[in-house]
């Protein structure tokens, strides 16, 4: 019957606060807001805030975010938590008042022109422009740095304008808002990037590993980058690695052989990716004696990871890409 919004007065201070009266009951809510309604997201957001609850004065919290799936409105359920999407789903669970809506799509689903955006041969592109957010390209010096026809880069530079990530000006244009772009992409390389292959290398630590891997690519004319958290590592300490993530531009049976490495289904201390068209090995780097992919590669891995990979990932925007 009647909800008012209130300020959040703690330390533990949630996004929003809102008091929710019904017959003679009132009931303070807690809220917070997602700009994603992805599981990994969920799961972290809902037990932040059910632990909010026991540190506050507020009898119930919930979720807004754009979109939540049958399996979010699960994961916020089991924690104890309500939600409200932006495209009609819902969950109220007070005492004496049940409220439940599920089953609407996403109204938020990314236009079928964004996700050809980050297609390996566009995302090329996207690379080079990100590597250089300020700059102003002409159609043909990107084509020329990237090898895309121009024709390609034309439709890619009116995609880019239409959803405003940058702004056309008659053969040139340059990059309006480069960390929704980012954003963007990182999304959609979650959604469609190929799984690591897993093997367990019996051998005394991360560090042995890497000079190991380093030796036995040498010794077999494998071109390889380091990447995820041992790569990050090597840059600056965002997360201790327990695995070394690493491409390759061909996975050889005498490679793996003499690293002695087994497959395995599952966990494993060596992940490795054979790289199909080079996109990955743009902007590797020689350190500390070791080739590294670029920062930008790095960001999509580590956030592809989720988790303390995803906190591992802003921090490496926040020191390394600035925007």
């Amino acid at each position: 019957k009647q909800v008012r919004v209130e300020p959040g007065q703690t330390t533990y201070k949630p996004d929003f606060g809102f008091l929710v009266a019904y017959g003679q009951r009132k009931f303070k809510v807690a809220g917070g807001v997602k700009p994603s309604g992805e599981p990994s997201v969920l799961r972290r957001s809902a037990a932040w805030l059910k632990d909010l609850l026991t540190k506050t004065k507020h009898d119930y919290a919930v979720i807004i975010a754009p979109f939540i799936s049958r399996e979010g409105a699960a994961i916020c359920r089991d924690v104890g938590v309500g939600f409200i999407d932006l495209s009609g789903n819902c969950l109220l669970s007070l005492e004496g008042l049940y409220i439940e809506r599920t089953g609407y799509p996403n109204k938020f689903k990314k236009p079928r022109e964004i996700q050809s955006l980050f297609s390996p041969k566009s995302s090329r592109v996207i690379r080079c422009l990100l590597s250089d957010p300020g700059r102003v390209w002409t159609l043909k010096g990107l084509a020329t740095e990237t090898g895309v026809s121009i024709g390609l880069i034309h439709r890619i530079a009116t995609a880019l304008e239409n959803n405003l990530f940058a702004k056309k000006e008659l053969r040139a244009f340059k990059l309006e808002d480069p960390a929704r772009l980012l954003e963007a992409w990182r999304e959609e390389y979650s959604r469609r990037a190929p799984k690591w292959a897993r093997y367990v290398v019996r051998i005394g630590s991360i560090e042995d590993l890497v000079a190991k891997l380093k030796a036995t690519a040498i010794h077999h004319g494998v071109r390889y980058a380091l990447s995820g958290p041992s790569g990050a590592s090597l840059i600056s300490q965002y997360m201790t690695p327990t695995m070394v993530h690493f491409y390759v531009d061909v996975l050889k049976q005498e490679f793996l052989e003499e690293l002695k490495a087994d497959r395995v289904p599952s966990e494993g201390n060596l992940l490795i990716r054979v790289v199909e068209q080079e996109n990955e090995f743009i902007g590797s780097r020689e350190v500390k004696d070791v080739y590294v992919v670029s920062d930008l590669q790095l960001y999509l891995d580590l956030w592809a990871m989720g988790g303390r990979g995803q906190e591992a990932a802003e921090e490496l925007r926040r020191e390394r890409l600035q925007f």
